[in-house]
């Protein structure tokens, strides 16, 4: 039986090996390419912010408009900018009818619709007051040191006043009166 020789390899493994480090490159090249393009696409609109109304049930009216597409933006970076909610691009995208929202061109006069907003309600801090406190569901040691005290690292006051109670400081029982100094 006649072998022949291969002109351009010597054995499969060369081949192989050529064949993967050309995708290897090849895939390189086009994550460059691509970072590249990205950032040429990306634009930013300049403007007034939005008005902003309160409605009856708390939540924030904020009044549509038109912007032009300046350098360096994008749907999200604009959604964050007049709508505090990048998540809002999808509208903007919608108002506009993009058939892609990834292209937004300089100079391309962008409608902002009219959205109605809830605010976030702000949380009220617990506050312990006394020298005793009762464990309740989800405390830890961190939780009543802050609502003691304003300040977290105190957790470890708590903990040496109770040490006698607490084999782990990670594992407080719910019904347990702690001393707090």
């Amino acid at each position: 039986m006649i072998k022949k020789e291969n002109k351009f390899f010597k054995s499969t493994e060369e081949a192989i090996s050529m064949f993967l480090g050309l995708a290897i490159v090849l895939v390189v090249i086009g994550l460059v390419i691509n970072f590249f393009n990205g950032r040429k696409k990306t634009t930013k609109i300049p403007g007034a912010e939005n008005s902003v109304e309160l409605t009856e049930t708390g939540s924030k009216m904020i009044k549509g408009g038109t912007y032009i597409v300046e350098k360096g933006d994008d749907l999200w970076k604009i959604a964050v900018k007049k709508y505090n909610d990048g998540y809002k691009w999808v509208e903007i995208a919608s108002a506009n009818k993009l058939k892609s929202a990834s292209y937004i061109e300089v100079g391309q006069e962008l409608i902002l619709p009219e959205l109605t907003v809830k605010q976030a309600v702000a949380e009220s801090k617990p506050t312990i007051t006394g020298s005793t406190y009762v464990v309740v569901r989800n405390d830890n040691l961190w939780k009543i040191a802050v609502a003691k005290y304003n300040d977290g690292y105190k957790w470890m006051d708590i903990y040496k006043a109770n040490k006698a109670l607490i084999s782990n400081p990670n594992k407080i029982e719910i019904g347990m009166t702690l001393m707090l100094p």
